[in-house]
């Protein structure tokens, strides 16, 4: 076993929490490095991981599983479906949150609403995992990072959905704060969890 390979082993014997998300344009991965650094900020070790490196991680060895994924045309990222998908039996088994990433999120009106709820349930459905909790944050409108055709459709898509179209900016809607809220209350129950007199 190669040295690389047993720290990542410690790594995963050692925390408290996991968290392992899909991110396309890098939003999700800068939410979830937040929620991660809240959560350390109350006295909780966080696994924080890409799913590409994640195969070894044993979500049975951790007090708490966070999954996070953003919505791309309806759909969570492949990777992190086909990652929960060989789990779920044991992610079953603790306490878990899923983190769902999307502009929908930002947009209050029942059409957007019915949607994102509708994209989670199928992402449920897909995976076979039923998580402890589900949080749905708002995204970003990175124009910046599409590609031509990626953003002429998002513009029109935003203009139907009456967010900028201006493609020279992006825009964030994540709400940072509640990330904070968040990611302590997460340690706060964990940590509480881990005080329970065995069988409470």
């Amino acid at each position: 076993m190669t040295e690389s390979a047993v720290s990542a082993d410690h790594v995963f014997q050692d925390a408290d929490a996991l968290i392992v998300y899909a991110s396309k344009h890098g939003h999700t991965a800068k939410i979830v490095t937040r929620l991660a650094e809240a959560m350390r900020g109350e006295g909780l070790e966080v696994d924080l991981r890409e799913v590409g490196q994640a195969g070894e991680a044993k979500p049975g060895r951790y007090d708490l599983v966070v999954v996070a994924g953003s919505l791309h045309q309806e759909h969570h990222q492949k990777d992190i479906v086909r990652w929960v998908s060989e789990r779920r039996e044991t992610l079953g088994d603790v306490a878990s949150v899923f983190i769902s990433v999307s502009l929908s999120a930002a947009d209050d009106s029942e059409e957007s609403q019915s949607g994102m709820r509708r994209c989670i349930d199928a992402f449920v459905e897909e995976t076979g995992w039923t998580p402890g909790r589900i949080e749905p944050i708002a995204g970003a409108l990175q124009y910046r990072e599409y590609d031509f055709v990626t953003r002429q459709v998002m513009r029109m898509l935003m203009k139907k959905m009456g967010h900028p179209t201006d493609a020279s900016h992006d825009y964030d809607y994540t709400d940072w704060d509640g990330v904070d809220r968040l990611g302590r209350e997460l340690a706060q129950e964990t940590k509480g969890r881990q005080g329970a007199p065995a069988g409470a």
